[in-house]
């Protein structure tokens, strides 16, 4: 779902119904989609932005676009994938100390080289007219600084707070850049306000890949699932939940074991204690790291989700995954989650406030679980965040008619080669004692 921009810089969009602008006919688009490095596009995925890089790609190619895919070696994707600098190579290229030399840890030196490798590729690329439009998922600076060379074709998503990569770029590029900006919620946009504006393209999942359960629960029980760790919340869950004697099933993987030591065990074992004495059934039972197949098992027979985390999520995919498994939400009002659960399909309530939240136990019931589903479908798809970018994607061409440039996929280079046969960068070789240029 996409959004309009902020901020003192002309947006071609505002004021218009985007959802029925006429846009030329412009064919199949050659695009550019930048990963980031550390972990690769594949599952079992490392994090939410890997799952929503792998989905962006598919779907784009599903559609019938030509994408190219900057990201880790082991990534897989139905995209054509360019593999970003390896460590191997990069320990060619460069001196054992070089990194102090310059003034950076060795593994910020290898980032840095990664994304200026990979921004070499994509311009000589655009240069012979095989590339459209570039998308920069990397949460690094460097393809956000050399991205400029693009002008409006070029787009960084802002999937994160500020992390300072960011903000060195962002302190350039609010002096003035001609590049564009999505946020993932309009609370991420209003974020980053203070330096770009941007345009709100909501993340995206595979609803269909959730079976929904659209009927009533007679069986009143709860479900948490996520990181068990600080910021996620879960021990509030579970305190809200024994003061109202509702049952709750927690899932997910101890990522802070000080965390799920002081504050989830001790609450697991008195309630574990106290269910013995009395011969009644517990109230919590936490079933561990649990697959996908298994978290929409136990959303389709939950009463609710419950959202319990105490930072600003820019999104919250757990939020979408639970509508489409038709379940209602009560969750804090934190980050995005106001955006995406509606009065319709659950319940938001003010952070950490426990009356609140025990009164919503009474009221969810209420909740359709079928508009739950639909809520899902509507919003929340992949069709919906990848039209948004496509959409942005075209106006910026129909903006710069100019920058379509014919590709001649065979064309030769005096040695017989095809372009796309001629290695852009050849790392493997470099000669240490030469100073390393990736331009």
């Amino acid at each position: 779902m996409l959004s309009t921009m902020n901020g003192d810089v002309p947006n071609p969009l505002d004021n218009k119904n985007t959802s029925s602008m006429p846009i030329h006919n412009i064919p199949s688009l050659r695009i550019a989609i930048i990963a980031h490095s550390l972990y690769p596009i594949a599952q079992p995925y490392a994090g939410g932005l890997e799952m929503i890089t792998q989905l962006l790609c598919d779907e784009l190619v599903g559609q019938g676009h030509e994408v190219l895919l900057y990201a880790h070696s082991d990534s897989q994707t139905n995209a054509t994938l360019i593999p970003l600098l390896t460590r191997p190579q990069f320990d060619v290229m460069v001196y054992d100390n070089e990194h102090d030399s310059v003034g950076m840890s060795r593994e910020e030196l290898y980032q840095y080289l990664v994304y200026q490798h990979a921004m070499h590729d994509i311009i000589i690329r655009s240069e012979r007219g095989e590339i459209d439009v570039v998308h920069n998922h990397s949460l690094h600076h460097i393809p956000m600084m050399l991205g400029q060379a693009f002008g409006s074709r070029f787009f960084t998503t802002f999937h994160t707070p500020i992390f300072p990569p960011l903000r060195l770029a962002l302190l350039t590029l609010r002096q003035g850049t001609q590049t564009q900006f999505t946020a993932i919620s309009a609370h991420q946009q209003q974020l980053f306000a203070e330096f770009v504006p941007s345009h709100v393209v909501y993340n995206g999942i595979d609803v269909q890949s959730f079976t929904a359960n659209i009927q009533s629960i007679d069986d009143e029980i709860y479900f948490w699932y996520g990181r068990i760790c600080p910021e996620k919340g879960t021990h509030l869950a579970m305190q809200y939940c024994k003061a109202a004697g509702k049952r709750l099933v927690i899932a997910g993987p101890k990522s802070n074991e000080e965390y799920f030591n002081q504050q989830v065990a001790p609450l697991l074992a008195a309630d574990g204690k106290y269910s013995k004495e009395k011969g009644a059934l517990p109230l919590f039972d936490y079933v561990g790291h649990v697959s996908k197949a298994e978290i929409n098992d136990y959303l389709c027979q939950s009463t609710a989700m419950l959202f319990t985390s105490t930072w600003d999520e820019p999104y919250g995919l757990t939020l979408a995954e639970s509508l489409a498994c038709g379940t209602p939400v009560i969750g804090f009002d934190v980050g995005a989650s106001a955006e995406i659960i509606t009065s319709s399909t659950g319940i938001i309530v003010p952070k950490a406030d426990k009356d609140a939240f025990v009164q919503a136990f009474a009221d969810i019931k209420g909740i359709s679980r079928q508009a739950c589903r639909n809520r899902a479908e509507q919003f929340c798809s992949v069709a919906t965040m990848v039209g948004g970018y496509v959409q942005l994607y075209k106006q910026a061409l129909k903006d710069n008619p100019s920058s379509q440039k014919p590709y001649v996929a065979n064309k030769q280079t005096d040695s017989g080669k095809t372009l796309l046969d001629t290695p852009l960068l050849d790392t493997t070789h470099t000669d240490r004692n030469a100073q390393a240029s990736v331009f």
